[in-house]
C-alpha cells in the first residue's frame, strides 16, 4: 500500500474505493449496491492474500472507507458501522504504520479513535 499521510484518504487503497464509489454513484447505482458491489470485489481479491495480518488491515481499510462514504452520503448501515468499529478496536491497519516513525502511528491511531467516535455518535440508516 502507498500512503502518503495518516488521513482517512491518504493512501492507494482508501482512493481506489472512493474512486470507485464515486463512479457508482454517478451511474446512478444505489449506496445499497454499490456497497455490495464494493465489498464482493475487494473481498475476493483479499481472499489471495497469504499474510492474515496485511488481510486485516486492507480489510480494514475496506471498511473504514465505506463507513466514511456511506456517512458522507447519509446512508450508513449497521453492518458497515460495526465492521469498521470492531476493526478500529482490533487495531485496524495500524501494523502498516508500525514500520514508520512513532509520530506518524501515533497520529493514524488518533484518526481512527476520532473516526470510531464519530461513528458511535452516527445513526445508522435503514436503506
Amino acid at each position: 500500500m502507498g500512503a502518503w499521510g495518516t488521513g482517512l484518504w491518504e493512501d492507494d487503497l482508501s482512493c481506489d474505493i472512493q474512486d470507485e464509489w464515486n463512479e457508482l454513484m454517478d451511474e446512478g447505482v444505489s449506496p445499497r449496491k454499490a456497497t455490495k458491489i464494493i465489498l464482493k470485489s475487494w473481498q475476493e481479491e483479499f481472499s489471495d492474500y497469504d499474510d492474515e495480518e496485511d488481510k486485516q488491515a486492507d480489510e480494514s481499510i475496506l471498511y473504514i472507507s465505506l463507513a466514511g462514504l456511506q456517512m458522507r452520503h447519509r446512508v450508513l448501515t449497521a453492518s458497515i458501522k460495526k465492521k469498521a468499529i470492531d476493526l478500529i478496536e482490533k487495531g485496524a491497519d495500524l501494523t502498516l504504520w508500525e514500520e514508520g516513525d512513532d509520530e506518524s502511528y501515533q497520529e493514524r491511531k488518533k484518526i481512527l479513535d476520532e473516526f470510531k467516535n464519530k461513528l458511535i455518535n452516527t445513526k445508522s440508516s435503514l436503506f
